[in-house]
């Protein structure tokens, strides 16, 4: 399952300039905005250090940052950093799997975009709430804010935002078992990705139809959805799905009879996740290189990767 996430939204606010016909002149220019403070900088910059954590798979770190920035916008009173905190809040709660504080984040966040009457951060908010709803398995309650946020998408004529929600609600669809509409609602999202040329989004797409057809036993067609993830993600230089892509492709592979290449993208995954200091994700990709290694009997390639994972597990225990 690959959750895809909206991105920063732009604000269209080009208001009209006569409500009623018949109007005689514009109203004047709106006086510009204030410079932002030092201090809400100082709260921009800690969300900026948390995403950098987050990229480097440092969870904790990032915990801590984009902990420090929800309170200085607690602290300043600044509604919309505090949304977008909070969210940034809740992202790492459910990476780290504490759902319950995740949810609560983002229940949050929702009702402050509410009350600010800003679709874009409300988009936003539902989403994520969404998501984390269904990784703590309330599938009705994340259908009906997908639902929501894809209505004010649609509205807004936000197809970067309908394309992330028609992905989710298909996965949604997908763990209710109607696999027929996940998939329409994954290739739906994947022509609004395609004609955006967003080619990161349209690789999470991909990776969902591939694991629709691996659950129908058509490991040709997820080794092709996998492979075509693999070229956009790349593309799009998104290391942690690059990683990810490779060791699904290794396990495709392993099924499909063919250990020896099996290995091959296992071990690429393993050297990506450890570039990246993902060391759980590491372990896994190096078991998997293991397993595939002795279907093939190469006791040389066995030694070698055992004594490794060893090594790595001594550096770098499971958490």
């Amino acid at each position: 399952m690959r959750v895809a996430r909206p991105g920063s939204v732009a604000i269209c606010c080009a208001l009209a300039l006569c409500l009623l016909s018949g109007c005689a002149s514009p109203p004047p220019p709106a006086s510009p905005a204030p410079p932002p403070s030092p201090l809400a900088d100082q709260g921009e910059s800690l969300r900026r250090q948390g995403d950098r954590s987050l990229m480097r798979g440092d969870l904790p770190r990032a915990g801590e940052e984009y902990e420090a920035a929800r309170r200085m916008a607690e602290s300043l009173d600044d509604t919309k950093g505090l949304i977008g905190a909070l969210n940034d809040v809740g992202r790492v709660a459910l990476r780290r799997g504490d759902v319950s504080r995740a949810v609560s984040s983002h229940e949050r966040a929702v009702v402050l975009a509410q009350q600010l009457g800003e679709p874009d951060l409300l988009i936003a908010s539902l989403t994520a709430l969404a998501t984390a709803e269904h990784q703590a398995g309330s599938m009705h309650q994340a259908e009906r804010r997908y639902a929501e946020a894809l209505e004010l998408a649609q509205q807004r004529g936000d197809r970067s935002a309908e394309a992330t929600l028609r992905n989710n609600l298909g996965l949604v669809r997908q763990a209710q078992g109607e696999v027929e509409q996940a998939g329409q609602l994954f290739r739906q999202a994947m022509a609004l990705n395609q004609a955006m040329a967003n080619q990161g989004a349209e690789a999470s797409n991909h990776v969902n139809l591939g694991m629709l057809a691996e659950a129908r036993h058509d490991y040709d067609a997820a080794e092709r959805e996998y492979e075509r993830a693999l070229e956009l993600d790349k593309t799009a230089e998104q290391r942690m799905e690059i990683a990810a892509d490779l060791l699904r492709l290794g396990k495709i592979a392993d099924r499909r009879g063919f250990p020896d290449r099996g290995l091959i993208y296992s071990e690429r995954a393993y050297h990506s996740y450890l570039a990246q200091d993902a060391f759980a994700e590491a372990r896994s990709a190096l078991s998997q290189a293991v397993a595939c290694a002795k279907k093939l009997e190469r006791a040389g390639d066995i030694a070698r990767l055992e004594k490794e994972l060893t090594r790595l597990t001594a550096v770098q225990p499971a958490r």
